[in-house]
């Protein structure tokens, strides 16, 4: 039997092979009825494409019966045998049944949203054969556990530079594993960190607002190229103005996409442009950062700007979500590009704001802001779950007054937590409820998997109630078994077995093979990069992200090289030790890529393994160049100073070239709107190697040169 992610709820292998098409010759045909529902023509459609690859020709779709096995969808496919194992599937528009028997398939779904699954089911199984194209008997009789399954897309670096096309790839993708929720950030906004600006993000225009816009420049180093390159844009999807489209095609194929417009936290572009609105400190001096939410106008503009989406892109295509954002409300540095160091508060101390308490002020923004929602016909409405639980403002009280407002059954709280222990949903919080997991964001840094995140997440959502998962994310394919881990147990928590059962069942997937062949390069792999406590505590800090949150960005690389000759010979063996697993996986997955089913999806593991190999290798260049270097200026012979400089600078430049090798495989491999962001952090490590070896150069040429090579080890000393 083929390997289906999600795995259905419940299959039944029947002794038939049906050959839907053998050699040049094409034995299928699909029967969809006269006035059939879009879901149900695109279920064809998708039927048909994935017969056309496996087979070369394309078969006839209409409602009258073609040459050779019929595939019958939607209404046009009956029988008793597909009656039977319909009716034993939950009472769910998106249960479906299929059946291959001896001389026909049927597939058809309590309503149109499940005969696309169905589809997205045999497609699945068509792409896994070899030769000639057959399907094995079988009865499947599938519906979800999550009512709501999807990923939620932050506004940031990557996403802000993704074309229509681009998103609706990503729309493809999760409606090939059973998605139906799209979480969109259209606005956001985090601190100081490149070149001394704040991090802001607005993906939407506002025609009324043309002051409305966050501007970015990324500068980064091409090794395909070898050459520094710049780029200065706005978000394609602000410049593009193509967000209805987005939602427009999601809604096509089954997916809901609802807008994340973030505050009063997060927010530093409205109060900028609208001092107004900003929260005020104490001597009444906008801060830049959050809102004044006893100011009317703080309402009426974001109002405003909230009916705007509604009106332009949502109201048309009938989509009924809002995500109004609502997490780490709480004071931050880095929001004043004057003074980055300076803490500033999101809460407002004008006289008014002063009068009531934090929890006070939270309520009425939630009430005021949740009935707005409602009367402009959004009926669900997200927040995040954070800054309610730690302000000890999500009480009965609350939930009351929600109540009270006519609100409460249109709420939907997302909990999430990133790392470790999971996030279990309190049961005495009576609102309704989706868990949130991360799959995978930080592309810049390191790869991580997240499925010990994902797992327990949601079992314990489905346990506590939840009605949704999804997961906060940038778009990566690197994470690729985060997504499909997510989609199996968002879809089926009842047969679809543990986290190990899983991991077996994608590497089979993956890699084409079965037994060690097959999870061999994932059990290297995973003793990096399933470890939270080692990817994000030690490796990440090898990169140049996080340096940038600190006064110390102008310090790096030149910090993490003091910290490395500092540190336990124990940690830096963890380091190199990481570096051996990921080479052996990278051999594992390079020896297996071309018999894979996808090499492309290959290339990403390995481009993953090469990233972290090649890092280790230059701070390790760095290390033992710079020390050879320190010896050599000690000794007194100029003779034996230019041999060991020399060799200082060959043993750094051999790393370089490494390093300049996987720069350029991942200008192959990744997705061109991840690349900019993805090579200014590794470029920052690489301006300094250069910079280096410039010194190195320079001292064995010249003893004046000396001086600044002197420097430069005194800086990491």
């Amino acid at each position: 039997m083929a390997l289906i992610f999600p795995e259905p709820q419940r299959v039944e292998t029947l002794p038939a092979i049906l050959t839907l098409a053998k050699g040049d010759s094409l034995n299928c045909h699909i029967v969809l009825a006269d006035g059939a529902d879009p879901l149900e023509r695109l279920a064809a459609d998708i039927i048909a494409g994935a017969v056309e690859a496996a087979a070369g020709q394309r078969p006839s779709v209409g409602p009258t019966p073609g040459t050779g096995i019929p595939i019958s969808v939607g209404a046009a496919a009956s029988g008793p045998a597909l009656s039977r194992v319909l009716d034993a599937t939950a009472d769910n528009p998106e249960a479906y049944a299929l059946v291959a028997d001896a001389d026909s398939i049927a597939l058809r779904g309590r309503g149109p949203a499940g005969t696309f699954y169905a589809a997205q089911t045999l497609v699945q199984i068509l792409r896994q054969q070899e030769g000639d194209l057959t399907v094995e008997g079988v009865r499947i009789g599938d519906w979800p556990d999550y009512k709501y399954r999807g990923l939620y897309v932050e506004s940031k670096w990557g996403p802000d530079l993704m074309t229509l096309d681009d998103w609706k790839e990503l729309v493809d993708y999760m409606a090939a594993l059973k998605m139906n929720a799209f979480g969109v950030g259209v606005y956001c906004c985090w601190c100081v960190q490149y070149e001394g600006k704040r991090t802001e993000f607005l993906m939407l225009p506002f025609p009324d607002h043309p002051e409305l816009q966050t501007p970015k420049t990324i500068r980064y180093y091409s090794a395909r190229d070898q050459e520094w390159k710049a780029i200065t844009y706005l978000p394609l999807m602000f410049q593009e103005d193509f967000f209805g489209d987005l939602v427009a095609y999601a809604k096509s194929r089954n997916i809901t996409v609802r807008p994340h417009f973030n505050g009063p936290g997060h927010t530093t572009l409205i109060p900028h442009t609208h001092p107004e609105l900003s929260s005020k400190d104490e001597a009444g001096r906008p801060t830049g950062y959050g809102y004044c939410l006893s100011n009317p106008k703080t309402y009426e503009f974001l109002f405003e700007l909230w009916d705007s989406i509604i009106d332009r892109y949502l109201a048309p295509n009938g989509v009924d979500w809002f995500h109004m954002g609502l997490d780490e409300i709480y004071p931050v540095t880095g929001t004043d590009e004057q003074d980055p160091e300076r803490v500033v508060d999101p809460w407002c101390k004008c006289p008014e704001c002063r009068e009531r308490s934090q929890e006070e002020l939270l309520t009425e923004y939630v009430l005021k802001t949740t009935r707005h929602l409602l009367d402009k016909g959004i009926n669900h409405i997200t927040l995040w779950n954070d800054h309610l639980s730690r302000s000890g403002a999500l009480t009965p009280e609350f939930v009351d007054k929600l109540a009270q407002a006519g609100v409460k059954d249109h709420i939907i709280l997302q909990w999430w937590r990133y790392d470790e222990p999971v996030l279990e949903i309190p049961g005495e919080v009576d609102l309704r409820a989706w868990t949130t997991p991360m799959p995978g964001y930080y592309f810049w840094l390191f790869t991580q998997s997240y499925t010990s995140n994902i797992y327990p997440h949601l079992a314990l959502g489905h346990r506590a109630g939840a009605e949704g998962a999804d997961a906060y994310c940038v778009f990566d394919a690197a994470f690729d078994r985060n997504y499909v881990c997510l989609a199996e147990y968002a879809w089926n928590q009842t047969t679809s077995g543990d986290l190990y059962q899983f991991k077996s069942k994608y590497a089979r997937k993956v890699m084409g093979t079965t037994g060690f062949d097959a999870v061999e390069p994932f059990e290297k792999w995973d003793q990096v990069y399933d470890s939270m406590p080692l990817v994000p505590g030690v490796l990440d800090n090898l990169l140049y992200y996080w340096h940038t949150y600190s006064a110390a960005r102008n310090e790096y690389p030149r910090n993490v090289l003091r910290q490395l000759r500092g540190w336990d010979r124990r940690l830096m063996s963890t380091i190199t030790r990481s570096r051996t697993h990921l080479r052996r996986a990278h051999a594992l997955f390079s020896q297996r890529r071309n018999n894979a089913p996808d090499p492309e999806l290959i290339d990403e593991y390995l481009f993953e393994c090469e990233r972290l190999i090649a890092v280790v290798d230059l701070y390790e260049a760095l290390l033992q160049s710079t020390d050879l270097a320190r010896a050599a200026l000690a000794g007194t012979s100029a003779d034996g100073r230019a041999g060991a400089l020399a060799e200082a600078r060959e043993k750094l430049l051999r790393a370089l070239h490494g390093f300049d090798a996987m720069l350029a495989f991942g200008e192959e491999v990744k997705r061109p709107y991840l690349l900019p962001q993805l090579l200014r952090d590794l470029s920052h490590l690489r301006a300094y190697v250069t910079e280096v070896l410039a010194s190195l150069e320079g001292a064995i040429a010249s003893e004046v040169a000396e001086r600044r090579l002197g420097e430069v080890l005194a800086e990491i000393s």
